[in-house]
């Protein structure tokens, strides 16, 4: 009986013991971000040597068409968008206007950061000390932003582009990017326009291993009469990794035909 009793008493704690460790799970040996690699998505975030936490790795993002609508995905990614947006009158035409026939992308024209950000496709982020790079896999865009604190160029408003200017700094372990000199032809999302003086502030805050907390504010005073605010929450896949997408490739017999075209937009 004692030995029974004794052995019982093993079993018990290992079960125990069992339930207590992380469970981990390990990438296809061939295929992924974190290939052959273990992991545990609800683990510590991980930190650089400088302390910061290290934002790298495959996203996943819920894919927002409309950042008035708020939704969670089956696998827990979150989007809390703003019902009521304050449009100026001309933001308010801008959106009345909009026809997806001439939807820039159609034309394979870059999306902007707030569209990339709130695409259906993977993004994976670079780290280090000075610098996170976005390389989105919709038509294999990149952008690279300083995060080391330093401010816009003097000049940042006088040369405008697709998506934008861009600077990083650190508040706790949440990273703020600090967005400016847009040329306002991309989209907040796929129908809600912005102008050149979109001021975006995004906030990526790593929660653990597996997720990450985003937080856009939208400041645009000539298409909107307040801020407009939206949360979300990304979901790490280390079995995932960017595939090559040639947009023109696909689309190049519409535009030798004349089915895609665009035109800028007017703006105010």
């Amino acid at each position: 009986m004692k030995i029974r009793l004794t052995a019982f008493a093993v079993i018990a704690t290992l079960v125990t013991l069992s339930l207590a460790l992380p469970a981990l799970s390990q990438a296809p040996k061939d295929r992924g971000f974190l290939a052959g690699k273990k992991y545990d998505m609800k683990g510590p975030a991980p930190r650089l040597a400088n302390g910061h936490p290290d934002l790298s790795g495959m996203w996943d993002r819920p894919g927002v068409n409309d950042i008035t609508k708020s939704f969670t995905t089956p696998n827990g990614m979150k989007q809390v968008g703003q019902a009521e947006l304050p449009f100026t009158d001309w933001g308010a035409k801008a959106y009345k206007d909009y026809n997806p026939k001439n939807d820039y992308a159609g034309a394979c024209l870059p999306y902007g950061f707030p569209r990339a950000i709130a695409g259906l496709h993977p993004l994976q982020l670079v780290q280090n000390d000075d610098f996170l790079a976005f390389l989105f896999e919709q038509n294999s865009w990149f952008t690279v932003v300083p995060i080391d604190g330093r401010p816009h160029p003097k000049d940042a408003k006088d040369n405008p582009t697709w998506f934008g200017n861009s600077v990083g700094h650190w508040e706790g372990d949440t990273l703020v990017i600090d967005t400016i000199g847009t040329n306002g032809y991309t989209m907040l999302d796929y129908s809600h326009p912005h102008s050149t003086e979109l001021h975006l502030i995004q906030k990526f805050t790593r929660t653990d291993f597996g997720h990450m907390d985003y937080e856009m504010t939208v400041d645009d005073p000539k298409a909107y009469k307040g801020l407009i605010k939206n949360q979300r929450t990304f979901l790490l896949r280390p079995e995932w990794e960017t595939m090559e997408y040639s947009c023109e490739e696909t689309n190049i017999e519409q535009f030798r035909n004349g089915t895609i075209k665009w035109e800028p937009p007017v703006l105010p």
